[in-house]
């Protein structure tokens, strides 16, 4: 049978589940009503389970994925520009079976590529935010490990030109270090914790009671989530630059808001 462009555009898009209840609904009326058509879709998908068999499970590549769509929009393009008839001898000698399955192919491969680039793009999203709540979870810990210390620091000061020092050679970061003594914050001392697998700087101030780390991470590849509440201590998040400052703390969120907003102040001003 001949299957117009539009046609196997959305009997591809039904066999892939696209389609919105209505267009799948007249797809399916169609389908029962074309005796063609239904012997069609049956080979479509036998040739699709066919394909997922034999085809790799991984992504393909980059260089692959756009090889093959460069390959299929030229053939289409070349075949809906040309209105010239084939000659009639080159109809009859034609294998039949390539003007069928040619279209069913190009169909198939664009959904194969571009499950290709959906299925990377998800399995990376969920990699990073697994990533992200590890280091998150890092962060948390390393704060609670420094409570039940002796002391929550390995240098005691509430002098920024002292604590800020005291990280070179011991880490590759160099964070900025204020004191809001002024502001019911007082800077206290500071450490170093291991996060990542990378050592990092924590600075330790006080609110009354309470303890607040602020641990200085990388953020070239991890995006933290701005605010969390983990098994009742809260973690607020920041970036500057390419470095990213975690304040945790059991301290209510509206108080440690205001520290980090204080913070952030800070190092937009450069102090």
């Amino acid at each position: 049978m001949t299957i117009d462009n539009e046609t196997l555009l959305l009997l591809n898009a039904y066999h892939d589940g696209e389609l919105s209840p209505v267009e799948a609904l007249s797809m399916e009326r169609r389908i029962k009503a074309e005796p063609e058509l239904a012997a069609f879709t049956r080979q479509l998908c036998e040739l699709s389970s066919g394909l997922s068999e034999i085809l790799p499970g991984d992504p393909a590549s980059s260089r692959l994925r756009g090889s093959i769509l460069a390959s299929i929009t030229t053939d289409l393009t070349q075949d809906d520009v040309s209105n010239e008839p084939e000659p009639e001898s080159s109809l009859q000698s034609a294998d039949p079976r390539r003007a069928y399955w040619g279209p069913i192919a190009a169909a198939l491969a664009i959904g194969l590529v571009g499950g290709g680039f959906a299925g990377g793009y998800f399995t990376h999203l969920a990699q990073t935010e697994t990533r992200a709540a590890t280091i998150e979870n890092e962060i948390l810990t390393a704060h609670l490990r420094g409570l039940i210390a002796p002391q929550p620091f390995d240098i005691a000061s509430s002098e920024s030109h002292v604590v800020k020092p005291w990280f070179n050679g011991r880490t590759t970061i160099a964070p900025t270090t204020p004191d809001f003594s002024a502001q019911g914050f007082p800077l206290v001392g500071g450490r170093v914790d291991v996060i990542d697998r990378k050592p990092v700087p924590v600075m330790i101030y006080k609110r009354r009671q309470h303890t607040i780390s602020v641990t200085v991470t990388t953020s070239t590849d991890v995006a933290l989530p701005a605010q969390s509440v983990i098994d009742g201590t809260n973690v607020t998040s920041w970036t500057d630059g390419n470095l990213t400052y975690s304040a945790v703390s059991d301290l209510n969120l509206g108080e440690l808001s205001s520290f980090a907003d204080l913070y952030r102040k800070r190092l937009a001003g450069g102090g």
